[in-house]
């Protein structure tokens, strides 16, 4: 039981730090393509706007 503690502490640590990256890396994957939709919409906002002139 001893020994398996100690294969398993390293990828805890592993994981504590990684963790952290993998979710950074998510969160800015998600920003990235909220934006381009929002974008999207707005481009479509200020083309009806114009032909509306």
């Amino acid at each position: 039981m001893d020994a398996a503690m100690f294969t398993i502490f390293p990828f805890i640590g592993l994981l504590i730090y990684l963790l952290p990256i993998i979710i950074a890396v998510y969160v800015i994957i998600m920003w990235v393509n909220l934006t381009k939709e929002r974008n999207a919409y707005l481009k479509q906002i200020a083309e009806e706007l114009r032909r509306r002139q």
